[in-house]
């Protein structure tokens, strides 16, 4: 396909004008056609973004279309397995936002969907794109850090909930700040180790707006990795991983240009030497934030890499590298976690039946 992806978009909301719109238009690789929305106000204004496009009210009238080769799903999770298999089943590709689904049932469906139409479909755990994040890959791939022995994830905000819709506030809709925005770092732990979770536990402070609005997770990885993360919606900006390794620990700050850094075995983070020679390292990674700044910054960017990466498959037939059967596995991390409140115990996570691709 020489031409450019004649593009149809399904939901237009937050996250459609925030992150996907300004990837979309630095992309010549895509032709956005045509959006639909329910809400006529948010469709007329996503329209308006990308030109003045044609809006539809339903997505069963966009899928109907003749003149499209791949649809973005961008509606909340609850709508997600009906879009998307309408969206395969009409035979053009799927690009579908996370948590995949609601119910592994519902991933079930889009995978078999996805089946039968041999068409493309990535999830956009768009993390999987950051600049550090790919970098992190490298070096663990290399062996730098040992054996690994543990991962931890914060994820951290300053949402009070006073603007938040509805599905954002209660888990079986899809909200609560441990399944739509922990769900990124569930994936990342199987994406930045090569190893499948194989239990989850979680305990959680509700808000008068969120049911789950400040969570702290643990799990056991195979191989014995151990795994944690806090996640919370009412405090401070913050995202980043830390692996330990019997080598050393690798810090990646998402937020910050300069925020990947090794900590040798040996080495106190407080040290004069350590000190310096971190400085040194972040005037080396001033061409990363040139970078990040050019592509809309780096939270940003992981957004028109994500879109790239999806062109490619498109075009060339290539796995993506977010695969459905990803979406699932870390959509069951999720499930897990939320039974674990309920029942006051660890939950144990089945094998998974296919391999997600989640492997260095």
């Amino acid at each position: 396909m020489s031409r450019a992806i004649r593009l149809g978009i399904i939901g237009c909301g937050k996250v459609a004008w925030e992150r996907h719109h300004p990837a979309l238009q630095r992309l010549p690789e895509f032709e956005v056609r045509c959006v639909a929305d329910p809400v006529a106000e948010r469709a007329a204004h996503i329209a308006g973004l990308f030109g003045g496009v044609e809006t539809h009210s339903g997505h069963r009238e966009l899928t109907a279309r003749t003149d499209l080769d791949a649809v973005a799903v961008l509606t909340h999770t609850g709508a997600h397995a009906e879009t998307g298999c309408a969206v395969l089943d009409s035979g053009k590709h799927l690009f579908i936002e996370k948590p995949l689904a609601l119910t592994l049932q519902e991933g079930d469906s889009l995978i078999e969907a996805r089946n039968r139409s041999g068409k493309t479909a990535q999830v956009c755990f768009n993390l999987r794109w950051h600049r550090l994040i790919i970098q992190a890959r490298t070096i663990i791939a290399s062996g730098a850090l040992g054996r690994i022995k543990a991962i931890h994830s914060v994820y951290t905000h300053n949402r009070d909930g006073h603007d938040a819709p509805g599905w954002h506030r209660k888990l079986n809709l899809g909200g609560g700040v441990s399944f739509n925005e922990g769900v990124h770092h569930y994936d990342l732990w199987r994406y930045l180790t090569g190893r499948e979770v194989t239990e989850i536990r979680s305990i959680n402070m509700p808000s008068e707006v969120y049911e789950d609005e400040t969570a702290v997770i643990s799990a056991r990885l195979d191989g014995g990795v151990l795994a944690s993360g806090v996640f919370s919606f009412l405090t401070g900006p913050n995202s980043q991983v830390e692996i330990f390794g019997e080598r050393g620990r690798l810090l990646i700050s998402l937020y910050c240009f300069d925020g990947l850094q090794f900590y040798p075995a040996n080495a106190y983070p407080g040290a004069i030497a350590d000190r310096v020679k971190r400085g040194a390292k972040s005037l080396l990674a001033l061409p990363g934030l040139i970078h990040d700044a050019g592509n809309g910054g780096a939270f940003q960017s992981t957004f028109a890499a994500c879109w790239r990466s999806f062109a490619e498959s498109v075009r060339t037939g290539a796995p993506p590298i977010c695969t459905l059967e990803d979406g699932r596995r870390a959509l069951a991390m999720a499930l897990a976690a939320e039974s674990s409140v309920q029942t006051n115990q660890p939950t144990p996570l089945a094998p998974s039946a296919t391999d997600g691709g989640s492997g260095l």
